[in-house]
């Protein structure tokens, strides 16, 4: 099957909006951006628009690109003591430049909604997080949905970026299936892929996957992105839906979703006692 994430983000959007209307929560989320890009910009206008549906302010913080590594950690240090932001998010990629994990560093645990910092990834690692990274959040949430098992299963992952790689790696584990993590590109890349039931691919490298190299039946989470002729494509050719017993489109997957989850993990920080996942998931 193909999944709709589309509608998956939509079925969570609606969860959490009627989640904040019930408890009379207002929160609000600070995202820091650094210089100009296009990119970043089309990621921006998705975030402040999924949290204007649901009701949560999501307020930006711009410097210019020549922003020095002091006055970056300043702010963002500003913004983790402001009572207000329930969570914060500081927009990758930052400038060459820029330390990104000492600025990460900044963001203190309680309003780490991406979980891309020292300190969340070694929670997770612990396996004593309250939130999930986004993209293992999209995977645990499909892997709910479609009544998936993992424990005892081989999983490959490849990348081992702070954003997909690392926290799929830890989730995995966790859950009590045999994990392989090829950081760079491999020769003989089937030699891996012909023997996983599960592959979660964050490489950014377009059509890196191919159906030849795919055992029938693998379920195939693509979280990968990259630009070819001006279009957004994953790490896996389309064509390899035909070999998968679940897969996940790019544009249209796990990317939808992984917002409703960051805006999930802000309604959960948001509130003292701490929501509990499953009361959310479940409404």
């Amino acid at each position: 099957m193909i999944v709709d994430g589309k509608k998956i983000a939509n079925d969570l959007k609606e969860l959490l909006r009627r989640t904040l209307k019930e408890n009379k929560v207002v929160p609000k989320m600070a995202i820091v951006i650094v210089g100009e890009n296009p990119v970043i910009e089309k990621f921006v206008e998705i975030k402040k628009r999924f949290g204007a549906d649901i009701g949560i302010e999501v307020v930006e913080h711009r410097l210019p690109a020549d922003t020095s590594q002091d006055e970056l950690e300043g702010l963002v240090r500003d913004c983790a003591t402001h009572p207000e932001y329930a969570g914060i998010v500081v927009q990758l990629p930052l400038p060459e430049s820029i330390d990104t994990r000492l600025v990460l560093g900044c963001i203190p645990l309680e309003k780490d909604v991406d979980m891309l910092s020292i300190e969340a990834m070694a929670a997770m690692r612990r396996g004593d997080a309250v939130i999930m990274a986004p993209v293992v959040g999209a995977i645990d949430e499909i892997c709910r949905r479609e009544t998936i098992e993992i424990a005892k299963k081989d999983v490959l992952i490849l990348g081992a970026g702070r954003l997909v790689g690392a926290p799929a790696e830890m989730w995995f584990r966790h859950r009590g299936a045999r994990v392989t993590t090829l950081e760079k590109p491999v020769r003989d890349l089937a030699m891996f892929t012909k023997d996983a039931d599960i592959i979660v691919s964050g490489t950014g490298k377009s059509g890196i996957l191919q159906p030849e190299l795919l055992k029938d039946g693998v379920i195939l989470f693509d979280a990968g992105t990259s630009k070819v002729g001006g279009k957004i494509v994953g790490d896996a050719d389309p064509s390899c839906a035909e070999k998968c017993a679940l897969f996940t489109p790019v544009p249209g997957g796990i990317g939808p979703i992984t917002v409703a989850i960051l805006f999930r993990n802000v309604v959960l920080l948001s509130n003292k006692k701490i929501f509990e996942v499953e009361s959310i998931e479940r409404g």
